[in-house]
Parts: C-alpha cells; sequence; structure tokens
C-alpha cells in the first residue's frame, strides 16, 4: 500500500517488492485498503503481477503459526494481516518488511526491514 498510495518510505518498498513472496491473506488486505481509499484493485493487484510477486496460499502451517505469534504481542499490537506476513518471512527465512515500527521492537524470530 506504500506504493499504491505514495506514503513514505515507497521507494524502499518498491525496492524489495520485486519478486517477493506475499501471503494471500495480504492481498487480501491490499483490496481492502483499496476500497477504503477508492483506489482501483485492478491496478493493485497488476502491480502485485508486474513485480513478480509470488502470492502464497494462507495454509494451516501459516495459518498456526500467525495465531501462535499473539504471544509475542498485545492484544491490537499486530493484526492479522501482520501476522500472516511475519509467519511467512519465519517460513521462508526471508524478512518481513513493514512500515510499522512497532515490528522491530517485538521478539518474532525474524528479520524485519522498515521501509520509514
Amino acid at each position: 500500500m506504500a506504493v499504491l498510495l505514495a506514503e513514505i518510505g515507497h521507494e524502499e518498498a518498491a525496492g524489495l517488492a520485486e519478486g517477493a513472496l506475499i501471503s494471500a491473506v495480504n492481498v487480501a488486505e491490499i483490496v481492502t485498503k483499496c476500497i477504503e481509499f477508492s483506489y482501483p484493485e485492478d491496478m493493485a493487484l497488476q502491480y502485485i503481477h508486474n513485480s513478480n510477486m509470488t502470492i502464497v496460499d494462507f495454509d494451516v502451517g501459516l495459518a498456526t503459526v500467525a495465531g501462535s505469534l499473539r504471544r509475542n504481542a498485545g492484544r491490537g499490537v499486530l493484526s492479522l494481516g501482520d501476522r500472516a506476513c511475519i509467519a511467512l518471512a519465519l517460513r521462508e527465512n526471508g524478512i518481513a518488511v513493514t512500515g510499522d515500527r512497532v515490528w522491530s521492537t517485538l521478539q518474532l524470530g525474524v528479520e524485519v526491514r522498515l521501509i520509514r
């Protein structure tokens, strides 16, 4: 969303998007935000496609890890979308990319890269 809305950090996010993995839950989150901001969803989906991102199904393994991440943060600190992203990064030994600074203060077991 940072890229699509040209938010602070969008250049960093765009550079990291090429060839990245993204959870299907996070795609749902992007579509939801597009509707909320009156931004065309098809443009967001085209951006994902053009960036060669791989959309990863949110299976029971990822769901279990995402649910267990509730132990790492207080209620309301990490959304389901946040936890889906982090769970995927954990499973793939990847980097979780965010603009949300609170992620870097938590013990998540994964590298967190802040875009702003």
